[in-house]
């Protein structure tokens, strides 16, 4: 089991706070050689062949509508981001952090935090920039990134099943979920420690609210 510190880092490193923003995120968008293993693993999986074909039914349906774009991309990572923020008390994490460090949640004013939407700030100066110039279509029309979107949706759904059924209500969006996995999965870690242990949570923020810089 992963320690508070060990989330916070992985937090922040998906949002690269101390480089490039946009290349930390863009780092592991995709990767080819993942890809093809869930193209071989499709191949073999005759047990599960029906459901991947409805799986891919829905795929096609998502690109038909139209939301297969950047726009959908970003509703996915503000809705597992608004989720984790949504747990912060910022008036604790603050406390945690000035007795600590001696110093104000890293160089975000705490008075926005403790006003606004920490998911709605999120969205306006990190996920724009998460997704732009993603060439959406070329990447998802790709067979192997086909079977990688099925398998990763799949996961989602018995790891996090209301998340999933949030993101398929909008327009079958779970199947975007691949795309991001790599960059949310660290946020998602937070909230499974926010439902069984407030403690480690509140560390967590501490660590990571310490250290973001956006």
């Amino acid at each position: 089991m992963k320690s508070a510190k060990q989330i916070a880092n992985d937090m922040a490193d998906a949002v690269n706070i101390d480089s490039n923003l946009v290349r930390g995120f863009a780092q592991g968008f995709i990767s080819v050689p993942v890809d093809f293993y869930y193209l071989g693993y499709d191949y073999i999986d005759t047990e599960n062949r029906w459901l991947n074909s409805q799986d891919k039914e829905r795929f096609i349906r998502l690109i038909k509508s139209g939301l297969a774009n950047k726009a959908s991309i970003e509703k996915v990572a503000h809705i597992f981001i608004e989720n984790f923020a949504s747990k912060v008390k910022f008036e604790d994490v603050k406390d945690m952090t000035i007795r600590t460090s001696g110093k104000l949640i890293g160089k975000f004013a705490f008075n926005q935090l403790a006003t606004a939407n920490m998911g709605y700030i999120f969205s306006k100066q990190i996920i724009p920039r998460l997704v732009s110039g993603v060439a959406v279509g070329s990447i998802i029309t790709a067979g192997a990134s086909l079977s990688r979107s099925v398998y990763t949706s799949r996961d989602l759904r018995a790891r996090n099943s209301r998340m999933y059924d949030q993101l398929r209500r909008l327009g079958n969006l779970d199947l975007l979920y691949f795309l991001l996995e790599n960059k949310v999965r660290p946020f998602e870690d937070a909230v499974s420690v926010w439902e069984r242990d407030r403690k480690k949570f509140n560390q967590i923020c501490q660590y990571f609210f310490a250290k973001v810089n956006v």
